[in-house]
């Protein structure tokens, strides 16, 4: 299986983006053990693509785990000071990267590659209007009562999550930039397997000395950045189904297996994707395919390297209409 790569006839650079999700499901509680056997499944699947000559970049979400570890914080708060939002952040890249690292290595089914995981800060606006209108899901997913009462209980904002449940939601800007950029660029080009920007990055503002920022940034919307300024072939999104559907759950269901990113756009300015689920994957798709030239991919974990292949019959590939002049790319 190959995916000639606009630089040569072998496949390039790939940008992976795990869902936080995938780490702790939504049916567990999120101990450890679970931890390790969801990064043992993933590990497994991106063995896949490294065998077919792929370098990898792997980043994830970090929504469950850094909601978790909120609820900690605050319960304890009467023996150990509470930390801001940003600072949990950087806890969860610690912790998640350790299990996909560690995963990656007793996963191994070919000679190793150097692997690193690398603690990212995105940079955000300051006067992003997200500040004021929370819409990331963390943590845990509650029922209808629970919710409620959780949000009078400590002033959370709480949700609908795609009739899941209901769960507390937090300010998620835009990312604009990565500040470790160049040093992942050099580390990918000494042939290192980075973990980088997890839980979407560590958010930051500029104006005028760098501070952290209470949010979590978007996983996806980061990856898309991410892919950018490394100049990826290719950005994988990964979630819970194979393929991208239109008219989800009626019974004119379909399923898109390839689409232009002005298609794309059509469909989520008509509601087709929601902004809980798989609005952010779409908008991650269509900046990075028309921002670089590049290739994205939406699937589930079991079909990163299928999804990758040029007569694929599982994935959703997102691809611009017209080549992104700047990197010399065609539309794949």
């Amino acid at each position: 299986m190959t995916l000639p790569s606009p630089r040569g006839a072998t496949p390039g650079l790939a940008v992976v983006a795990l869902g936080g999700n995938a780490i702790t499901r939504e049916t567990q509680a999120g101990t450890y053990a679970e931890m390790v056997d969801n990064c043992r499944d993933m590990a497994r699947a991106l063995w896949a693509l490294i065998d077919d000559g792929w370098r990898v970049v792997v980043t994830h979400g970090n929504g469950p785990q850094v909601g978790n570890l909120a609820i900690q914080s605050m319960r304890s708060v009467d023996e150990v000071p509470a930390l801001p939002l940003h600072a949990l952040d950087a806890m969860t890249q610690g912790l998640i990267g350790h299990l996909i690292e560690l995963a990656i290595i007793n996963e191994a089914c070919g000679e190793l590659p150097p692997i690193a995981s690398v603690v990212t800060h995105v940079v955000v606006h300051e006067d992003d209007p997200a500040f004021g209108n929370p819409s990331k899901p963390i943590g845990p997913f509650y029922s209808l009562e629970e919710g409620t009462h959780l949000a009078a209980l400590h002033g959370w904002q709480v949700v609908d999550d795609s009739s899941r449940g209901q769960r507390r939601v937090v300010a998620s800007p835009r990312p604009l930039a990565i500040l470790e950029v160049e040093a992942l660029k050099r580390m990918v080009d000494a042939g290192i397997l980075v973990i980088a920007c997890g839980g979407g990055g560590i958010p930051i503002s500029m104006d005028g000395q760098i501070q952290g920022r209470e949010a979590v940034v978007d996983k996806d919307r980061s990856a898309a950045v991410l892919a950018a300024e490394m100049d990826a072939d290719a950005l994988i999104l990964v979630t819970g189904v194979d393929s991208v559907m239109v008219d989800f759950g009626t019974p004119a269901a379909q399923v898109l297996a390839k689409a232009s990113t002005e298609r794309m756009r059509g469909l989520l300015e008509e509601g087709q994707f929601p902004p809980g689920s798989m609005g952010p994957k779409v908008e991650a798709a269509i900046a990075f395919a028309e921002h670089s030239g590049g290739t994205a991919v939406i699937t589930s974990a079991a079909h990163l390297a299928d999804a990758l292949a040029p007569d694929a019959s599982v994935g959703t590939r997102v691809v611009a209409m017209t080549p992104a002049m700047s990197h010399g790319r065609g539309s794949a």
